[in-house]
């Protein structure tokens, strides 16, 4: 089948062409809007500007294809092959890309809000500005994406691969990243206010000025993580792994550190008001300068600790 003939029995009516062969067809701004293309072979297709709202194409193979600003509202790509396809400033509101793989694709700036991406391999794909607000991405592999200035508030990470991901001034306000992997991500200036990252992987990450008010991060993993002049006031890191981390100039007034490990942090000018320190672990910890005003600190191991006065505890 060609372009033009897909054309022509969908003018009349047809709309069912699953399992069709389109490889390299030119369907630039066409109107498919309803079109079953299960398990079609569309890679290296152009469907740039086209409209396939409410289209089924669970299955479908669109690997390499352009679908460059293409309306694809409300369709169902299940299962679909979409690796290094070009889907920049395309339409994919509430779409379903459940497994779908998304290996290098170029999704630049493209409208994901409410879209299911469970389980979807988005490995080494350019997502940067894209709206992902409330989107499911529960177990889905973004390691090694660009996530720069994306917007995920509210989404679903449970469970999600995010190694190594640029994450650069992206938006996670109230995102659910439970169990989330973000190891060596880069976090730098995110906002990720309210997010639930209780028993998270961040280790070596870099949160440098970054919000974490009201977070949680209950049992989080944060080895030598960056924390730099780091917002946490009011958050949530109680029996979270600190060690060697970097909080200098943090801010984490009214947060919780009860039972966390702190050993060998560095806590330079941080502030530290009103802190739960309970039972909490800072053998060797620096905390030259930091503002320690009403912190709570019963049970706690302060062994070679350099205090906010430059001395040594023994």
């Amino acid at each position: 089948m060609n372009a033009e003939d897909l054309l022509r029995r969908y003018a009349v009516g047809e709309r069912d062409f699953h399992t069709a062969d389109l490889h390299g067809a030119h369907l630039q701004e066409v109107d498919l809007s309803g079109v079953v293309l299960k398990k079609a072979i569309l890679s290296e297709v152009d469907l740039s500007g086209a409209n396939l709202v409410g289209a089924d194409l669970n299955g479908v193979v669109l690997k390499q294809a352009n679908l460059n600003g293409t309306r694809l509202n409300g369709s169902h790509l299940v299962g679909a092959d979409l690796d290094e396809a070009n889907l920049s400033n395309a339409d994919l509101n509430g779409v379903v890309l459940w497994r779908a793989g998304l290996k290098k694709a170029i999704l630049y700036q493209v409208n994901l809000s409410r879209a299911n991406l469970d389980e979807a391999n988005l490995h080494g794909a350019n997502l940067s500005r894209a709206n992902l607000k409330g989107a499911k991405l529960s177990k889905a592999n973004l390691s090694e994406t660009n996530l720069t200035e994306a917007n995920f508030c509210r989404a679903t990470l449970i469970e999600t691969k995010l190694i190594l991901a640029d994450l650069r001034g992206a938006i996670l306000e109230f995102a659910e990243l439970t169990k989330a992997n973000l190891t060596e991500a880069d976090l730098s200036r995110t906002n990720l206010e309210g997010a639930n990252l209780r028993e998270a992987n961040l280790c070596k990450v870099n949160l440098s000025g970054a919000n974490l008010t009201g977070a949680n991060l209950y049992r989080a993993n944060l080895i030598a993580a960056k924390l730099i002049l780091a917002g946490l006031r009011g958050a949530n890191l109680e029996q979270a792994e600190l060690t060697k981390a970097n909080l200098t100039e943090a801010d984490l007034s009214w947060a919780h550190l009860n039972n966390t490990n702190l050993s060998g942090a560095y806590l330079r000018r941080a502030i530290l008001t009103d802190v739960d320190l309970d039972s909490a672990i800072l053998r060797g910890a620096d905390l030259v300068e930091a503002k320690l005003g009403q912190v709570k600190m019963n049970n706690v191991d302060l062994s070679w600790v350099t205090m906010s006065d430059g001395k040594i505890h023994l």
